[in-house]
């Protein structure tokens, strides 16, 4: 991404190649390539941004951007991120769980409408999927409760390379019972 700048001011952003006209001259998308170096573009009032920082996971974070600051040879802008508070994460994990053992629920509900309709069982693997997913459920919202700071709760929900090196395939959050076919 580059932006043309005036007099120090940004006059025009440039998020992707694209033939551009800089004092009624007409310049091609490739001045954007390698045909033409930043200084060369510089010369002619294009200098690329630059981000710093970092944004963190929408779930744990309010991300936010700096206003650009015009420099000599690039415009910077500034990632940041703020943690949200502890309350609202918790609320917030809850209800995705909620919503995670609802859509795995609903996939074998019909079975519990057969049985109140006809009085037939649920094959036995389908009740005990239900049952460990309920578990699941409420393991996760106690772990969820058990966490007192932003760190704690990324941790239920990262997948580091010890879990993937202890034969784990998801972090504690996405780590689901599975109904066996």
């Amino acid at each position: 991404m580059w932006a043309r700048i005036e007099d120090g001011k940004i006059v025009q952003t440039i998020s992707s190649p694209k033939s551009v006209i800089v004092n009624n001259i007409h310049y091609p998308a490739a001045i954007f390539g390698s045909a033409w170096t930043n200084e060369e573009r510089k010369a002619i009032g294009i200098i690329p941004f630059e981000y710093s920082g970092s944004h963190g996971d929408d779930r744990f974070y309010t991300n936010s951007e700096s206003t650009p600051v015009v420099g000599s040879d690039k415009v910077v802008i500034t990632k940041s991120k703020s943690a949200r508070s502890v309350s609202d994460v918790k609320k917030d994990l809850k209800e995705q769980v909620n919503r995670i053992l609802k859509g795995y629920l609903d996939q074998t509900d019909w079975v519990v409408v057969r049985k109140a309709e006809t009085g037939k069982d649920a094959p036995a693997d389908v009740a005990k999927w239900r049952t460990d997913l309920r578990e699941k459920a409420a393991a996760l919202e106690t772990s969820i409760d058990s966490k007192s700071n932003i760190a704690g709760l990324e941790t239920i929900t990262a997948f580091t390379q010890e879990m993937a090196n202890a034969g784990k395939t998801a972090s504690e959050f996405d780590d689901w019972p599975q109904l066996s076919s």
